[in-house]
């Protein structure tokens, strides 16, 4: 797939577009059959996506996947894709988390940014977003537009009675490491939100630092099936963490805050471009 002008554009002004089509049948077919390998070969840091409830599941950066997605990875339009975002950076594939929500009443995944659960800073960090339903857009993931840009905050810890508690708890060697979350949900007035409505094949990029949530279900979509596939490039960092380098483990832990961010156990999927 090659991305137009406006499309590379829109991603780093917005640090979100929907790429219509991107994945044709083969692709897809290939995406949901990972996807129900992770459903059913659960890892390590599989949970509720929810505190306190069942209906909805997650799984993510499982050691013994990467097998089974290296050709959706490596070999689909996905890769060529960053690629491009990135104006020839070569490419790592990061890891896979997959979603499933069970029931029509799901709440809303509250608002956050996946880098700051991570010890990794940088504008090569990536995901895509792809759902096995169609979704329309008041069940869809909502971004912030601009918000990868901006701010990096103390992400939410998820929990039901507030969505903006902290996910560092307290940082004593680092005073004031991340400010907390706003409430966007209370004042939604006050930011730039985007959302999108899709069908199987569309995929939704994003930076991994852009502000996002939502997508509850309804009875109009009772079930949602979703993989997110994340990558980083040239312009990735370790960073200074209150917390461990969540979730590589002890794999990346030696590498010193400032070093590029590289390991043997990531994939190489794109030489220099």
């Amino acid at each position: 797939m090659r991305l137009d002008d406006s499309t590379v554009r829109t991603f780093h002004e917005d640090g979100v577009a929907v790429l219509r089509g991107a994945l044709g049948a083969e692709e897809l077919e290939h995406a949901f059959a990972a996807w129900q390998w992770s459903v059913q070969n659960p890892g390590p840091l599989a949970s509720g996506l929810l505190p306190g409830s069942d209906d909805a599941f997650q799984d993510l950066c499982n050691p013994d996947a990467l097998p089974v997605y290296t050709h959706l990875a490596r070999d689909t339009s996905l890769a060529d894709i960053t690629q491009q975002l990135w104006g020839g950076s070569p490419v790592w594939f990061l890891y896979e988390q997959v979603f499933h929500k069970r029931t029509n009443s799901v709440a809303r995944t509250p608002w956050h940014q996946d880098t700051s659960y991570w010890s990794v800073r940088g504008n090569h960090l990536i995901a895509f977003w792809i759902s096995f339903e169609p979704i329309p857009q008041p069940a869809a993931l909502e971004f912030v537009r601009g918000s990868h840009r901006g701010t990096l905050y103390n992400t939410s810890r998820f929990d039901d009675r507030d969505p903006t508690l902290p996910i560092f708890r307290g940082a004593p060697d680092l005073p004031g490491y991340l400010p907390p979350l706003p409430n966007i949900e209370a004042d939604r007035g006050a930011f730039d939100i985007v959302s999108f409505d899709t069908v199987p094949g569309d995929v939704i990029v994003f930076h991994t630092s852009t502000l996002h949530g939502g997508g509850a279900t309804d009875p109009a979509t009772p079930e949602r099936r979703t993989l997110t596939l994340r990558y980083f490039g040239e312009d990735a960092a370790m960073s200074h963490s209150p917390g461990p380098p969540a979730p590589f483990g002890r794999d990346v832990a030696g590498i010193p805050p400032g070093a590029p961010f590289r390991h043997e156990r990531f994939l190489a999927v794109r030489e220099i471009g």
